[in-house]
């Protein structure tokens, strides 16, 4: 069974076997993407693609919870720019703790971290091993920024060449939005910013590292756009969902099938 936690009857949850259970966390943003997108992108699509993944999927056997998504994540960063909102690093871990806390007050042990934006990243790798330590469940965190989820995808399908082309309401996150939503896409402000230059020459201080920065999005872009929104396309977005949902299929299976 695959289902939102909100559309559950309490005494469902009562009796699930808890044993072959897992809780989907979700936890998004609502910040400023460039003039072109709008400022709940990022929980958008997290919420798309999950409402596509409980539509479509299932597991034998298995229970596999939704729980609700955090609109707000930690978006410090971008509060230079309009419509930004933000948690501070410790709201945003109370509320994360206190929201496991709470699931796994019913019996729950296996929860998986599901994240759309990179800010929200260092907090949660961070949180997991702690909430692993005080409640000793099994905790994982699911992010498609900083790892490489679209690693194979981008293969054939990424044409900006920078290598900040797919980073903030970029070529990927525009081509989602085309596809989701594109009643809030204004097309005619699109417009690409990259910081190749200021890291030009840098052979370990960039925003992938291995040296990393503190920064704000002010230091790196004027438009709040990190990346290549000129490429993208519905038809890309179309193709970038789908592939998140069978992906999310699979590393949910392993997940599953795996245990610490």
């Amino acid at each position: 069974m695959v289902k939102f936690w909100k559309d559950c009857i309490s005494r469902e949850i009562g009796e699930m076997d808890k044993t072959k259970s897992m809780v989907l966390f979700p936890i998004g943003a609502v910040e400023q993407h460039g003039r072109h997108l709008p400022v709940g992108t990022d929980s958008i699509i997290l919420e798309t693609l999950l409402k596509t993944f409980v539509k479509e999927k299932d597991f034998d056997d298995y229970n596999v919870l939704v729980g609700p998504q955090l609109f707000i994540g930690k978006s410090n960063e971008h509060m230079n720019f309009p419509g930004t909102l933000t948690y501070t690093a410790h709201t945003l871990y109370d509320m994360i703790d206190e929201t496991i806390g709470s699931m796994n007050a019913h019996g729950f042990r296996k929860f998986l971290l599901t994240n759309s934006h990179g800010g929200n990243t260092d907090l949660l790798n961070l949180i997991s091993r702690d909430l692993r330590i005080k409640y000793d469940i099994e905790i994982y965190v699911f992010d498609w920024w900083f790892t490489d989820f679209w690693a194979e995808l981008n293969k054939t399908l990424k044409e900006s060449e920078s290598p900040y082309g797919i980073f903030h309401a970029c070529e990927l996150e525009t081509s989602l939005m085309m596809y989701i939503a594109p009643e809030l896409v204004d097309e005619t402000a699109i417009s690409d910013d990259t910081p190749d230059e200021m890291f030009s020459g840098n052979e370990y201080v960039t925003l992938f590292g291995p040296v990393n920065m503190g920064w704000k999005t002010k230091d790196v872009t004027k438009s709040g756009v990190i990346g290549s929104p000129s490429f993208a396309s519905r038809e890309k977005g179309e193709k970038m969902l789908r592939y998140a949902v069978d992906k999310l299929e699979k590393i949910l299976g392993e997940i599953i099938r795996f245990h610490y």
